[in-house]
């Protein structure tokens, strides 16, 4: 008989230890960033010569103008997160162009910045995270939303202070993220 009455050692799980609460340092300042909660309350901004529209924490400040044919719409914050739009029309871009024209208006605003990869939201929207310098070195950290139809196109930079960025983020999200076209979209509302 080859039967086996070998034994086999019992498995253990590594649970390792129980977690217990431990007191915090004394005299040490923390660095943890405190969120800015997200407004309850928020307005919405439409552009109807272009087709746009997206939501604002209430009691934010806003104006809009027209520059070198595009409709430009700048916000800002009560807790100091800036918003820029612009809107125009060229039924020859792509997303990527769109990140590339927001890079360059950035650029003759007299900012230096550093975008990262568009990720695709959807076929009609794409957003990249940038850092952006000004003249006077003061660093700001940005998502940029781009998004096209069929002729408009539309590029939303929103960002603040990098010291700001990480307590601010939630509401940023919530700003690009609730920009809408009425013009209907990349399939042209096919």
């Amino acid at each position: 008989n080859a039967g086996s009455n070998a034994a086999t050692a019992p498995k253990t799980e590594n649970k390792g230890a129980k977690i217990e609460n431990e007191k915090k340092p004394e005299g040490q300042k923390s660095t943890k960033a405190k969120d800015v909660p997200v407004p309850a309350d928020w307005v919405y901004m439409y552009n109807d010569k272009r087709g746009y529209g997206f939501s604002l924490p209430a009691d934010s400040t806003g104006q809009d103008q027209s520059v070198d044919g595009a409709d430009v719409y700048l916000a800002t914050t009560p807790s100091e997160i800036g918003v820029l739009v612009f809107a125009f029309k060229d039924e020859k871009l792509t997303k990527e162009d769109l990140l590339k024209t927001a890079e360059k208006v950035l650029n003759d605003m007299g900012y230096t910045i550093q975008a990262g990869k568009l990720t695709g939201e959807s076929d009609d929207y794409s957003v990249a995270e940038a850092t952006m310098t000004n003249k006077e070195g003061k660093k700001s950290k940005v998502k940029v939303l781009v998004g096209t139809d069929v002729t408009d196109n539309y590029v939303m930079v929103v960002g603040t202070e990098e010291s700001k960025f990480a307590a601010n983020e939630k509401i940023i999200d919530e700003i690009w993220g609730s920009f809408e076209m009425w013009s209907g979209g990349a399939s042209g509302g096919k």
